[in-house]
């Protein structure tokens, strides 16, 4: 259990630090999702998310998180917020007065990707919907697609975390 809550932590970090890494973030146009005919999505009890899109109606459909996080944005004028639904942690971003779809991330393997894969899922499973050439060689898997980035983390041969980001400018 120390294990895996060390682990939810640092991923916690990581999610921070991609938001801080960004240079010139008021120029994102999230709103209209102008982010590339390819986004990467994510359904979860009938309820389509993808990256960059209002955060609003989403989360009235997801309905009242299990907890719920807000820190001053690094990146962005305002808040970034966090909202764990049990089996997924959705991260916004503040943009004018609204919150956009910064990412998601899996929690446990009661969730999956669109292709199928999720927590435990082999290194084999992982090469065959994502294509060997997006392993780094040593312990995780980067996809991009539009301006988001899906990486999956493995630890010894098995998933062991799933996160999408936006890659903002």
């Amino acid at each position: 259990m120390k294990k895996y809550m060390i682990f939810v932590l640092v991923i916690a970090v990581l999610f921070c630090l991609a938001g801080c890494q960004s240079g010139t973030t008021q120029d994102t146009q999230a709103a209209g999702n102008d982010y590339g005919e390819q986004i990467f999505s994510f359904t979860y009890k009938d309820v389509e998310i993808k990256l960059a899109d209002p955060a609003e109606p989403i989360i009235e459909k997801l309905g009242e998180p299990t907890k719920y996080t807000e820190s001053a944005s690094c990146a962005f004028d305002g808040l970034d917020k966090s909202y764990y639904y049990g089996s997924f942690y959705l991260e916004t971003y503040p943009q004018g007065d609204k919150d956009f779809v910064y990412g998601w991330w899996f929690a446990d393997d009661t969730v999956t990707t669109p292709e199928g894969i999720y927590i435990g899922s082999s290194q084999a499973d992982v090469e065959k919907a994502y294509g060997a050439e997006n392993y780094n060689g040593t312990n995780s898997f980067t996809v991009k697609k539009g301006n988001g980035t899906l990486t999956v983390i493995l630890e010894e041969g098995s998933v062991t975390s799933i996160q999408y980001n936006l890659n903002v400018e």
